[in-house]
């Protein structure tokens, strides 16, 4: 069996501001601002929960779908080999392994048989 450990999530919605007064009185946890990128219209911002950042949280953009949701992201030792999985059991791969930037990380997501939307990460570089 693979190692499949949740290792990230994110929030997305058409309402970012609610969404953080809600959970930083509810949580105490705390939003910093990751990114901003007009071309895309997307906003971005880590959520914390005391010093560890635990997920993200992301601006829907209006009439996309899902405009509200969470997306949970898995390890794996192999990306590649997961994403192959995915598609022999029916499901879709959305977004193809994708550098975080210079983190020594790497990170895809894809859809379930259902539609339903989740990601996975590895630190492992593509022929590893």
């Amino acid at each position: 069996m693979m190692n499949m450990n949740i290792v990230w999530w994110e929030v997305e919605t058409e309402a970012p501001e609610k969404f953080m007064s809600f959970h930083r009185d509810l949580h105490g946890w705390t939003f910093a601002p990751a990114f901003e990128d007009s071309e895309f219209d997307a906003s971005y911002w880590i959520i914390s929960s005391g010093e560890s950042g635990i997920g993200g949280l992301q601006r829907a953009t209006e009439g996309t779908a899902p405009t509200a949701g969470t997306r949970v992201y898995f390890e794996t030792d192999g990306l590649e080999s997961f994403l192959s999985r995915v598609r022999e059991f029916g499901g879709q791969v959305e977004r193809s392994r994708t550098d975080l930037g210079g983190d020594d990380r790497w990170f895809a997501t894809f859809l379930d048989s259902c539609g339903v939307s989740f990601g996975v990460w590895t630190d492992r570089a593509p022929n590893e």
